[in-house]
């Protein structure tokens, strides 16, 4: 394949084609998926939103993003480094609380630059409480947290292996709040919500329509219940994003620009030909060509956000549920981005998927 499929007939081809053998003849399973290449756009939705109600998803259902949302916060910390109140080397205790800075000793060798590269050897088990709900919400960290970074003492070296955690993500955006002087609804807001017009992006959905909203289920087909304590979204929201991260959308600040090219940067080398930024994962593809992914899954969701910076080309895909497929979410992503971008799907060089953020039975992903 030599040619970019930029006719959006095409494109949405590619995201029905991806998706159906994906799914693998599953029809209840909700997808909302969207492509962009270069100008030309296209989006596709499958399934039901709500299976009790046989509700199906439109273009405007909201679906859970787990941690998808690890890049939003990272994208503010980048910011707050593009804007010198804070670096990507300095310890953390400068701006975590008082209490932290007198009795944590271990978390001062702790960078901005290890929690967005998972290298901070932080454990993967969540802290009790939900932190990242009060971070998310604007609150002070929670009295778990505060103990975990006054205690913590891990049986690694920080900075010289990967593993995923999800403390990191938070640890990272309490030290960009504190930082900034600002809460995260806030700094969110104005960096990028805000600019790049993510109306249907957010964590209460008070106000929100129940026909927008899609239900996760578990790989057994149970109803989960729980929520969790994340972002909600839309692929139409969601590409936006990715398209803010592939060039300068006139209504994006030079700010937000500058901190997303910085996020997705690679950092640290997981393997040969895969290697992590500030929370995104970048995969090396051949023709000068690299995709740059994030993946995310809680409460029965899963999603996965991906784009090529040298071909102007970025894929969204959502869902609320696990078919058969022997495919992984992330693996359907890039096979579908590679063909829109005119790339073939074998180069990619074989590796396990580093990205811890499919945990679908996981609490908080």
């Amino acid at each position: 394949m030599t040619t970019e499929a930029k006719d959006p007939t095409r494109l949405k081809q590619l995201l029905e084609d991806g998706i159906r053998a994906y799914l693998g003849g599953e029809d209840v399973i909700g997808v909302s998926a969207a492509i962009a290449v270069g100008n030309a756009r296209a989006a596709y939705t499958a399934g039901l939103a709500d299976r009790e109600a046989k509700r199906p998803v439109k273009d405007d259902t909201m679906f859970i993003i787990g941690s998808v949302q690890k890049v939003f916060t990272n994208t503010l910390a980048a910011a707050r480094i593009v804007e010198g109140k804070l670096s990507l080397d300095d310890q953390i205790t400068r701006f975590l609380p008082a209490e932290v800075r007198e009795e944590g000793s271990v978390i001062r060798q702790v960078t901005p630059a290890n929690l967005g590269t998972m290298t901070a050897a932080m454990p993967s088990a969540n802290v009790k409480g939900h932190p990242a709900g009060a971070l998310y919400a604007g609150e002070p960290p929670t009295a778990p947290m505060l103990d975990f970074w006054k205690t913590f003492n891990p049986e690694r070296h920080i900075g010289t292996s990967y593993l995923y955690a999800n403390m990191s993500e938070v640890t990272q955006g309490f030290t960009t709040v504190f930082a900034a002087g600002r809460t995260y609804p806030e700094l969110f807001a104005a960096d990028i919500q805000g600019p790049l017009s993510m109306k249907d992006t957010v964590v209460s959905l008070n106000g929100f329509s129940p026909e927008r909203i899609a239900q996760g289920y578990s790989k057994t087909g149970k109803r989960v219940d729980y929520r969790g304590v994340g972002f909600n979204s839309t692929a139409s929201d969601m590409l936006r994003f990715l398209e803010g991260n592939l060039f300068r959308v006139p209504s994006m600040p030079l700010l937000t620009y500058r901190a997303m090219s910085l996020a997705h940067q690679p950092r640290f080398q997981i393997a040969p030909g895969h290697s992590i930024g500030l929370a995104w994962y970048t995969t090396e593809v051949g023709q000068g060509a690299r995709v740059v992914s994030k993946a995310g899954g809680n409460a029965g969701f899963l999603a996965w956000v991906g784009f090529i910076p040298e071909r102007a080309a970025a894929v969204v895909l959502l869902t609320n549920g696990h078919p058969p497929s022997s495919q992984s979410l992330p693996a359907t992503g890039k096979a579908i981005l590679l063909k829109a971008a005119g790339i073939d799907p074998q180069s990619i060089v074989p590796h396990e998927d580093a990205d811890g953020g499919i945990q679908p039975e996981a609490m908080d992903a």
